[in-house]
Order: structure tokens, then C-alpha cells, then sequence
């Protein structure tokens, strides 16, 4: 899916607000309904049920009634534009810029530092169709993968090491997994994007400028740079 930020153009602090009361109370739930979140929010009913209105008309949050109960998630664009958002507040980014990359679990992006520097996004997208069998490959879902929780009101309440296996926060895993892998190889000296931060399912890292290796014709290769690529 493209990875869309102009929606943040007309969003208020509210907004996000109640966007990070979704995703916290998605921790040990996989609806969250209205009350909750105005209550980790800190908002007033009518309030939070006015910003929930506008975050799903925008396609942030998602209605569900499948767990027996009237609840909300989030989208994968919800948590688009949290990370988005978190990383501009931390003074990353300032700007997001075109893909310039498509794979299997990630999509990639260029962006720009409040400085005018450029950058680039990892967008860790697990759960596309083509790579469903990660549940069974990735560690990272073994963890959570034996849930417990007690049923109430609204549906099963897990504890804090039984968090419900969602693609979000499998994807979150997965980012924060490459970042400190990237770190500990790029500390060392080994030659990777420099890693600047992450934020959620997202990894920031340094812009590298090449072109891919099976685009390069051997009669165009030097063999001081032939000597290095093999």
C-alpha cells in the first residue's frame, strides 16, 4: 500500500492523541471500543467519538463488530501516520519524498531531514499475501504466540506478554529487529546505511547512491572497481 502523509496537513494534536490510545489499547485487545479509548485519552465521550468519526472517514481507524462487541483498530495507514508523525516531532523528518523501492515484507521511501538533508524510510509491511508464512518463520511471533487472557464485556483481555499477534505489531518487531542489527554491523565498520533512528515499523537510515549490480555491463566496470564489487 502507498504510504500517504497528506491526510497530516489537516490533523490536530486530538487527533493523534486519540490515534496512540487506539494503538495502546490495541496492547491487549483487538477492538478497542469508544469508552476506553476516551478514558486513555483522557477525553470526554462526545469528544472522542466526534475525532473517531473524522480518523475513520479518513480511513485511519478501522469499526469492527467481529469480536462481538463495537470496537475500533487501526489501519495500516493509522499506524503510518503515528510513526510519520512521531518521527517529524523528533525533528527526523520534515518532509516525505517518492518510493524508490517495493519488496515482499517492506516498502521504501526517500524523506527529508528538517535540514534539507535526505534520507530514507523502511516501511516494514509483514502480512501481504505473499509472505503470510512468517508466522511461521519469524521468531518474533513465537514469542507472543501462546496467548492467555481473562473474557469480559469486550472480549478476550490479554496481559503484557500475551500482546495479540497483530501484522502491526509484527511489523514493529520486525523494523525494531533490522535497526539493531544495522547498528551493531554499522558500529564495527561494516559498510551499511548509517541507522538513524526508528519508529515503529519504521527504520530510518542514511541515503547510499548506487544503481543495482545486475544493471551494471561489465565493458563499463574499472578493475580497481571490478577488484572491490568481487
Amino acid at each position: 500500500m502507498k504510504l500517504d502523509a497528506s491526510v497530516m496537513r489537516t490533523m490536530n494534536r486530538l487527533d493523534f492523541r486519540v490515534l496512540e490510545a487506539v494503538e495502546k489499547g490495541m496492547e491487549n485487545r483487538y477492538l478497542v471500543p469508544v469508552g476506553i479509548i476516551a478514558s486513555i485519552a483522557n477525553l470526554r465521550n462526545g469528544g472522542c467519538h466526534k475525532i473517531i468519526s473524522a480518523l475513520h472517514r479518513d480511513n485511519l481507524v478501522a469499526h469492527d463488530q467481529s469480536c462481538g462487541y463495537d470496537g475500533y483498530r487501526l489501519t495500516n495507514s493509522g499506524y503510518d501516520i503515528l510513526s510519520l508523525w512521531n518521527l517529524k516531532m523528533r525533528g527526523i523528518i520534515s518532509a516525505l519524498g517518492d518510493q524508490i523501492g517495493i519488496g515482499k515484507e517492506s516498502d521504501v521511501y526517500i524523506a527529508a531531514s528538517p535540514e534539507g538533508k535526505q534520507l530514507v524510510l523502511k516501511v516494514h509491511r509483514l502480512g501481504r499475501t505473499s509472505f503470510r508464512n512468517v508466522k511461521e518463520k519469524r521468531d518474533y511471533f513465537m514469542i507472543n504466540s501462546v496467548k492467555s487472557g481473562k473474557t469480559g464485556k469486550y472480549g478476550t483481555v490479554f496481559s503484557g506478554k500475551n500482546q495479540p499477534n497483530s501484522w502491526l505489531f509484527l511489523s514493529r518487531m520486525s523494523a525494531l529487529k533490522e535497526y539493531t542489527f544495522m547498528k551493531a554491523l554499522y558500529e564495527v565498520g561494516y559498510p551499511t546505511p548509517k541507522p538513524l533512528t526508528h519508529s515503529r515499523h519504521i527504520v530510518a537510515m542514511s541515503l547510499i547512491r548506487g544503481i543495482p549490480l545486475y544493471q551494471v555491463h561489465r565493458n563499463k566496470v574499472s578493475a580497481d572497481q571490478k577488484e572491490s564489487i568481487f
